[in-house]
């Protein structure tokens, strides 16, 4: 019996058993850079340096949806080109957070109140919470007898209140943020009727609960004018 000698195969120390990124489907990929993106855009840079296919990947609309915003200064003149052209591909690619920055800063410090309207309410169709509170507080303030205007922001504004993760005053601080960093040159003038029940119980605008006044409607007449004496004075 002749035994046949087996040739040695050198063990294969790669990752994965030898699995490389292109052999991931790229709806995967882009999910995972998507994830990486919501976290840091510092880490999805890093991700992207690391492989031209992650690169390719990374610039994917989808990506760019998900990346946060927290790394980038509100003001943009106060960030660099390269960041600015980022930005601006995340707003093309649909960019809540990139929409509402630049919506608030077309709207009241550039004048340009119908574009800076239109990325707002952008922003606020794509589920943005504070975008949905500025739009509606805006149509109130900007009704002016108009029902359909109010009406409209009283339903954005109801629809705000009902969500579990909404607060008040969370969204309040984090306008109040976004605000302070602008410079105001367009100061919305409120124009809306006040009700007696705004002087039955007093107590600071930092509460949540609108059960001191008569309606819901009539708490988000008082938010707007407090909005608008408050934050954009």
């Amino acid at each position: 019996m002749v035994v046949k000698k087996m040739k040695r195969t050198k063990p294969n120390n790669k990752v994965g058993g030898g699995c490389n990124i292109k052999s991931l489907p790229k709806d995967l990929l882009t999910d995972v850079l998507a994830r990486v993106a919501s976290g840091s855009v510092v880490d999805l840079f890093n991700v992207e340096h690391s492989c031209t296919d992650l690169l390719e990947v990374g610039n994917d609309n989808y990506v760019l949806q998900h990346a946060c915003m927290d790394s980038f200064h509100t003001v943009p003149w106060l960030i660099s080109d390269k960041a600015s052209l980022f930005l601006r591909r995340c707003r093309d690619s649909g960019n809540a957070e990139a929409l509402f920055r630049q919506g608030m800063l077309e709207y009241f410090t550039l004048f340009k109140t119908e574009s800076g309207l239109v990325l707002l309410q952008r922003a606020a169709h794509k589920g943005h919470i504070e975008a949905t509170y500025v739009v509606g507080i805006l149509l109130l303030s900007l009704s002016r007898g108009d029902n359909r205007l109010r009406r409209q922001g009283l339903n954005l504004l109801s629809c705000l209140k009902r969500r579990r993760c909404f607060k008040v005053i969370e969204c309040r601080k984090r306008v109040k943020q976004v605000v302070s960093s602008l410079w105001i040159h367009n100061n919305v003038n409120v124009d809306i009727r006040t009700c007696t029940c705004w002087n039955t119980y007093r107590r600071g605008w930092e509460e949540d609960n609108y059960g001191v006044t008569c309606s819901e409607s009539c708490f988000w007449e008082r938010e707007a004018t407090m909005f608008c004496n408050s934050i954009l004075r």
